[in-house]
This record gives C-alpha cells, sequence and structure tokens, in this order.
C-alpha cells in the first residue's frame, strides 16, 4: 500500500484508469509544503523530458493551488491515534 492516510478511488476521464492507495498517494491543496513539492515535481519532470503539455499542466495546476490556498491553507500534520497508527504502523 503506497498512500496509508486515505483510501483513494480516482479514475483518469480520459484513459479510463483507476486509482487506489494501492497504487497512488493524495495530497490536499490546503497543504503548505504541496506548491515546493509540486515545483520540485516540475523541475525533474523538466530533467526527464517531459513533454511539453505535460510540464504546462504541472504549471497550471500549481497555479490552482496557489489560488486555493488564499483561502485555506495550513500546516500539514498526522496526529490522530487512527493516522498514526495507518501512516506510521502500518495498521490498516
Amino acid at each position: 500500500m503506497i498512500d496509508r492516510k486515505f483510501k483513494i478511488l480516482a479514475i483518469n476521464p480520459c484513459k479510463g484508469k483507476h486509482y487506489t492507495e494501492e497504487n497512488s498517494m493524495l495530497f490536499c491543496a490546503k497543504d503548505k509544503a504541496l506548491v515546493p513539492t509540486l515545483e520540485a515535481y516540475h523541475n525533474e519532470c523538466l530533467k526527464l523530458g517531459c513533454g511539453l503539455e505535460h510540464l504546462e499542466s504541472v504549471e497550471l495546476l500549481i497555479s490552482r493551488v496557489k489560488t486555493f490556498q488564499k483561502d485555506e491553507c495550513r500546516t500539514p500534520d498526522t496526529d490522530t491515534d487512527c493516522e498514526i497508527d495507518r501512516c506510521i504502523g502500518g495498521n490498516v
């Protein structure tokens, strides 16, 4: 299991692929650490030679997150007993 904090069910509407906590992870848009994380991801994609469309989509995502964070932003945490058991202990 990749993401122990969240139960995930995501569907790529273009390709129809399904993603869960078994093969993906979730970051909340309100997470103050997300913009620098996405910027690092963008830089790594650039180094890897990703296509311009992917780079632009990440840039637009960063912009949307920054806009969202003007109204809601918080320091990330793992703070409840349940979250600690799941995220650190692996007790899912």
